[in-house]
């Protein structure tokens, strides 16, 4: 278990609008490894220099592309946008 939680940026109606349940809950099961990994690889705040948010990354898995970022001082995977090419509109 992560102490780092994930949302959706800017929020779910706009991430997975138009997504069947069972897609979206795969999205959710993506996020959450997404937040345990982050968890693990950041083991310090950043400098007060540095703005702690990551530059925006991709995460595939299956048939899904999954586009966050990190916000290290929120301790947050900020997910921006999913694709899935296989799914039908």
């Amino acid at each position: 278990m992560s102490d780092w939680s994930w949302e959706f940026m800017a929020d779910a109606a706009e991430v997975v609008a138009g997504l069947p349940p069972s897609a979206a809950r795969q999205v959710e099961v993506i996020a959450r490894r997404l937040t345990d990994a982050a968890s693990v690889k950041h083991l310090a705040e950043p400098s007060v220099e540095e703005s702690g948010v990551s530059k925006l990354q991709s995460f595939a898995e299956g048939p899904w592309i999954v586009w966050f970022m990190e916000h290290q001082r929120w301790r947050t995977v900020l997910i921006t946008r999913i694709t899935n090419p296989w799914l039908e509109p």
